[in-house]
């Protein structure tokens, strides 16, 4: 498939394209805020393995790896997307809203022991990526579990790595996680919210 074909499958069946193939979002460099941003699908040329259907990970098939770059050093095909930066944890949390109108994905970069906290605010979702200070992943995600944020972290993904992107329909925000191997294979793909 081809970098806009990619793109094009995110937004309308994110599901199946997380399902088939591995993605790397990398982070916004700097101290960029929370927003939208152009990125760049970038195909890596890379082969991984993913589950089939009905035997799992027993006799794995095959996909593309993609990154979705802030920048076009390799290339690419450019699409806008809401961008969540990397927090520390020790601080309050400044989520983003995510807004019904304007683009459709939101990105965040990958997830290495980090969680994301998904709040529901006025009929749409606040989000915020946070990276554990002075505590492990596991005591953050349990921390903001016992005070009734929505999170996905370090628990959720035991392959070390995760990626997770937001969608955006005609009504809601859908959140999409997919677990990946120390090579980016994919082990799962697991819909958080609908």
């Amino acid at each position: 498939m081809t970098e806009a074909q990619a793109i094009q499958m995110l937004q309308t069946n994110p599901m199946e394209f997380l399902r088939k193939n591995s993605i790397t979002p990398i982070a916004v460099a700097g101290n960029a805020p929370a927003g939208l941003h152009t990125f760049y699908m970038y195909d890596t040329l890379a082969t991984i393995n993913r589950p089939r259907n009905l035997t799992g990970n027993i006799r794995p098939k095959t996909g593309q790896r993609f990154q979705i770059r802030p920048d076009q050093i390799f290339g690419g095909f450019p699409f806008h997307a809401l961008h969540i930066p990397v927090q520390p944890s020790n601080i309050a949390i400044n989520p983003f809203p995510l807004d019904m109108v304007g683009t459709g994905i939101m990105i965040t970069t990958q997830l290495t022991g980090c969680c994301i906290a998904m709040l529901p605010v006025g009929g749409t979702w606040s989000v915020a990526h946070l990276q554990p200070t002075g505590e492990t992943g596991t005591m953050l995600q349990d921390r903001l579990a016992a005070s009734g944020v929505r999170v996905y972290g370090a628990n959720d993904y035991s392959g070390g790595r995760a990626a997770l992107i937001g969608v955006r329909d005609a009504t809601s925000w859908s959140f999409y996680a997919q677990e990946q191997d120390s090579n980016y294979n994919v082990i799962s793909v697991n819909l958080l919210k609908e």
